[in-house]
C-alpha cells in the first residue's frame, strides 16, 4: 500500500479498496470489544471515505459496501467539506497519489456530498477557521450523545 499511495505501484482500484476494507476488519475485534464496554469510537476515514474514494474511482456503491458489510456502524458521520483548491493551499507537503490529484479529489469531494445527501450525514463548511468547525462538531456532538 505504501508503495500505491506514494504513487510507485500500480494497483486495479478494486484491489486497493479490498485492502482498505481490510485493514478495517483487521480492527474488529478490538472495535467490538471497546463498543461492548461502552466506549466512544472516533475514527478518522472509516468506512465511508472508502465508499466516496472508491465512487470516485469509479467503482460500485453496492461491491464497496459489500466490503464492510458486518463491521460496526457509525452513528455519526461528519464531512468536513473543504474544496480541492483550499485542501491544495492549506497542505502543501508532499501529497499521496489520491490527495496530489485535484480531478480526483472533485470526484471525492462530490462523491461525499451525494452520500451525506443519501445517508445523512451532517455536512460541516470546512472552509472555515479550525474552531468554528470544532465548534459546529461539537455542537452535533453533545446533541446526539450525554458526556459523563
Amino acid at each position: 500500500m505504501r508503495a500505491y499511495l506514494a504513487g510507485k505501484n500500480r494497483l486495479d482500484y478494486h484491489a486497493v479498496h479490498l485492502l482498505y476494507a481490510a485493514n478495517k476488519w483487521e480492527r474488529f475485534l478490538e472495535l467490538k470489544h471497546e463498543i461492548v464496554n461502552g466506549h466512544y469510537i472516533i475514527v478518522n476515514r472509516y468506512s465511508p471515505s472508502n465508499l466516496a474514494y472508491g465512487l470516485a474511482h469509479g467503482l460500485s456503491l453496492d461491491w464497496l459496501k459489500s466490503l464492510e458489510n458486518g463491521l460496526p456502524k457509525a452513528d455519526m458521520v461528519f464531512v468536513l467539506d473543504v474544496a480541492p483548491h483550499t485542501s491544495f493551499r492549506r497542505k502543501t507537503v508532499k501529497r499521496d497519489v489520491h490527495e496530489g490529484d485535484h480531478q480526483y479529489l472533485k470526484k471525492v469531494r462530490s462523491a461525499y456530498l451525494w452520500l451525506a445527501r443519501e445517508y445523512g450525514w451532517k455536512v460541516i463548511d470546512g472552509e472555515n477557521d479550525p474552531e468554528t468547525v470544532h465548534s459546529e462538531v461539537w455542537k452535533l456532538v453533545t446533541r446526539s450523545i450525554r458526556i459523563k
